[in-house]
């Protein structure tokens, strides 16, 4: 019953804009006319008997024929059955916005013949980036130390990182008695290995710094459980906000502790916490917190700049701009995949521009960092066609100009892409019916509600065809 509300039908489908054509390509003005009057008629003396009695005939809804309501008339006795057929084998096209960079084009106003005109400006050489460049927030580069357990050895090595203080100055007395890397064990196994009571032959806490990092400044909300608190920078406000979310802890019927961060970071539970933060900093005063600093592995995040400070500011992508989607094939015709940040894209076709290349052509590296050569790219609303095991081994089976129903049913539209994973949907597909995991007959949609493997069983980026259509709808080339 949920899954009712605002559903409609036909437009879960994208065929429902060539049933809209087919209807208003056989509608006449007679048509118009009567249609107009029925909606804007008062009661039955207002009816069009003319127009009625030439477009429609009378549907009977018994045997009685006495119950009756008036139908058109079908353009051609098999219309419903043709269209049908018809339908069943359309290949739905989509319009596609991949537009990344183009040329400026600035005009002014200038007196030409005694006139004020528009002039076009001839000189500069400008581009203007038609997508988000990245997300708002802006992460800086950051170097945290850690703690990890290493050997003996590789302590020694390391000496100034060594956590315990006075195994630390013990080592660096030896090392300055001219005590080599040898001696320092062999003085140790006299002792048996133990220091402060400790085993010290295969465990040494030492402190080690990260560089692949990057940090940004937060606002405080009900997100922040233990974990997320343990990605805070300062050591501190850890301690702090770590204590106040305990305050709020439960027990669930198993017994077992369940943290409540929607409770302790409410807009109440941080007015508390402020309130009493002296004492959740064991009686040390402390200013106010309401954002913090977190960090994050830098990951896919690229500089914003190359030049002054911009080099160690970090930002990451935005929501729809991963529009180049590159497979790549090695010498052992294995697929490799790859999605190709947006500054790599512009700075491509930037440079393409230079030398007169269409975008298309360059927007993607012809060969990856492996020194695979590039087979083809995808973009959203790409169509695909997942031939079959036969159609694999002999492509000729595949005739693009003349497809049967159970092949439009194996074409596919591509969605969306993120570092090496593809998504697709059937390409006549608008809108699934039900929005979660679920294994439908279309195939096993995950949790992008998107498809990476067909209904029998293949992984659709593996073994795809791109397929390229024109404005129609028509299949003109096929990439393989």
């Amino acid at each position: 019953i949920d899954n009712q509300k605002g559903f409609n039908k036909k437009r879960i489908d994208h065929r429902h804009h060539a049933i809209d054509a087919l209807i208003i390509a056989c509608a006449t003005r007679n048509h118009i006319s009567f249609l107009n009057n029925e909606y804007a008629k008062e009661d039955k003396k207002d009816v069009k008997f003319e127009l009625r009695n030439t477009l429609c005939s009378k549907k009977y809804n018994d045997e009685s024929k006495k119950n009756y309501k008036w139908t058109f008339n079908k353009p051609w006795e098999t219309f419903t059955q043709e269209a049908k057929e018809r339908l069943f084998n359309t290949v739905v096209s989509f319009k596609q916005n991949l537009r990344v960079i183009n040329k400026t084009v600035n005009y002014y106003q200038k007196f030409e013949n005694g006139k004020k005109e528009f002039v076009k400006q001839t000189k500069g050489d400008n581009w203007a980036i038609r997508k988000p460049m990245h997300k708002d927030t802006v992460s800086g580069n950051i170097t945290l130390r850690f703690k990890k357990d290493v050997q003996l050895s590789v302590a020694i090595d390391n000496v100034e990182m060594i956590v315990d203080k006075s195994l630390r100055k013990k080592i660096k007395t030896l090392l300055k008695e001219n005590y080599d890397k040898k001696k320092i064990i062999t003085f140790f196994k006299t002792t048996d290995n133990k220091w402060n009571e400790k085993d010290i032959s295969k465990k040494i806490e030492i402190f080690y710094l990260d560089t692949e990092n990057v940090a940004s400044r937060v606002k405080i909300d009900e997100s922040f459980n233990s974990s997320k608190i343990g990605s805070i920078t300062d050591i501190n406000i850890q301690k702090i906000m770590g204590n106040h979310l305990k305050k709020y802890d439960s027990k669930n019927d198993k017994g077992l502790l369940v943290e409540q961060p929607e409770l302790a970071f409410s807009s109440d539970g941080l007015d508390e916490m402020n309130r009493n933060i002296k004492e959740l900093n064991e009686g040390k005063n402390h200013l106010p917190i309401f954002k913090v600093r977190t960090y994050e592995a830098k990951g896919n995040k690229f500089n914003v700049g190359t030049t002054g400070n911009k080099m160690e500011k970090f930002v990451e992508a935005a929501k729809g701009t991963n529009l180049f989607f590159a497979i790549y094939k090695d010498n052992e015709g294995k697929r490799n995949y790859d999605t190709i940040p947006l500054n790599i894209v512009i700075e491509n076709q930037k440079q393409g521009a230079l030398q007169n290349i269409k975008p298309e052509n360059c927007s993607v590296p012809n060969m990856n960092t492996k020194g695979d050569h590039l087979l083809f790219h995808l973009s959203p609303n790409d169509l695909v066609y997942l031939p079959t095991a036969e159609e694999l081994t002999n492509p000729s089976l595949f005739n693009f100009e003349k497809l049967n129903k159970e092949q439009i049913n194996r074409i596919y539209k591509m969605e969306k892409a993120s570092g090496k994973e593809c998504y697709f949907i059937q390409n006549n597909i608008s809108n699934l019916i039900i929005q979660y995991d679920a294994k439908i007959k279309f195939g096993e949609y995950g949790s992008q509600n998107k498809l990476q493997v067909s209904i029998d069983g293949f992984k659709i980026v593996e073994f795809c065809w791109k397929l390229k259509m024109d404005r129609l709808g028509k299949i003109k080339q096929v990439y393989k």
